[in-house]
C-alpha cells in the first residue's frame, strides 16, 4: 500500500513539473512576440499586442478545458 501512494505522489509532481513547464514557455513565447497585430474577426478589425492575443487564447483554452472536465464529472455523478 506504501508504494501506492509514494508512486501516486510522484505522478502529481510529475504532472505539476510538466504544467509549470508549459506556462513558463508560453510566457516566453508571449513576451517574444509583443509586437501589434490585427484581430479580423466578421465586421471587426482590432489592433491588439500578440502578448494578449497569445495569453488570452492560452487561458480560454484553460477554461474550456476546466469546463468541460467539470461536465463529464458532474454527468456522471446522475
Amino acid at each position: 500500500m506504501h508504494w501506492c501512494k509514494l508512486l501516486k505522489n510522484r505522478n502529481m509532481k510529475f504532472k505539476t513539473f510538466v504544467a509549470v513547464l508549459f506556462v513558463v514557455v508560453i510566457i516566453v513565447f508571449s513576451l517574444q512576440n509583443a509586437e501589434i497585430t490585427d484581430i479580423k474577426f466578421l465586421f471587426w478589425k482590432i489592433s491588439f499586442s500578440r502578448v494578449i492575443v497569445i495569453l488570452g487564447s492560452f487561458f480560454i483554452g484553460i477554461l474550456v478545458g476546466v469546463l468541460i472536465t467539470v461536465k463529464k464529472r458532474y454527468t456522471k455523478k446522475l
